[in-house]
């Protein structure tokens, strides 16, 4: 690919965008609500959730996401046998090669098994935000400053789905309050003319997690030089109560 910051030679073909990694997500999901569950039910010294800050909870995710989870069977799917790793802010490109050091959240890297893909961009992506009413307020910090790397081609551009996991208090909702702000006609062009969120089949809440929405999304940047413009994306809602 002739594309600005990349190097080229020597890769083999790959197919955009990446085959769904759909399941995996799900699974993904499932070992973060677990991992909120143990953060909440025996937290390591000095760790209160609803205190803490953003990279304190996500250091804390990460940790027991890669050193544990991804190890201990706890979680159905969840295992080298379809990831990896989980990897915490490592240094991305974006889709014109022009930001070297674009840094997710949070990095599951899939295990394909022959698939033609370009393997540092074949994973399962999340953005973490603090989500409240007064310092992290969904439209600025959410939407403008997560959601919005999806869609710009930032992270998860050779994929069609993305996570946004949120750390959530004063009671805010998928259902209610984002798709409130989704639904906002001057922010419909930025955020891709979403969809309204729609609940995933066979998410239910917890006591402290909120069901699973999915809401899709157009890009508008084309991918590699012929290969024409970039697909929609599914980007997939996992909030979680931090109270």
């Amino acid at each position: 690919m002739s594309v600005s910051g990349f190097f080229s030679k020597g890769i083999k073909l790959y197919e955009l965008p990446h085959r769904k990694a759909e399941r995996q997500l799900l699974v993904v999901n499932d070992a973060v609500r677990y991992a909120f569950r143990l953060l909440g039910a025996d937290p390591p010294n000095g760790f209160v959730l609803n205190t803490a800050l953003e990279n304190e909870i996500t250091r804390q995710l990460h940790w027991i996401l890669e050193n544990r989870l991804m190890h201990s069977k706890e979680v159905n799917g969840f295992s080298v046998l379809w990831f990896k790793n989980v990897s915490r802010a490592p240094e991305l490109t974006n889709v014109d090669g022009k930001h070297p050091d674009k840094k997710p959240d949070l990095v599951f890297s899939l295990q394909r098994d022959k698939m033609p893909v370009l393997s540092s961009h074949d994973a399962v992506f999340a953005e973490c935000k603090p989500v409240n009413k007064v310092t992290h307020k969904i439209l600025p910090k959410y939407c403008k400053d997560g959601l919005i790397r999806f869609i710009n081609g930032d992270y998860a551009w050779t994929m069609r789905e993305g996570l946004m996991i949120g750390y959530v208090k004063d009671g805010l909702t998928i259902h209610e309050h984002l798709a409130d702000e989704l639904a906002e006609e001057k922010l419909h062009r930025e955020m891709g003319n979403p969809t309204p969120p729609s609940q995933v089949s066979g998410s239910e809440p917890t006591e402290h997690a909120q069901a699973l929405y999915v809401t899709t999304h157009q890009r508008d940047f084309d991918w590699t030089p012929n290969r024409g413009k970039a697909c929609e994306i599914r980007i997939y809602h996992s909030w979680h109560s931090c109270e």
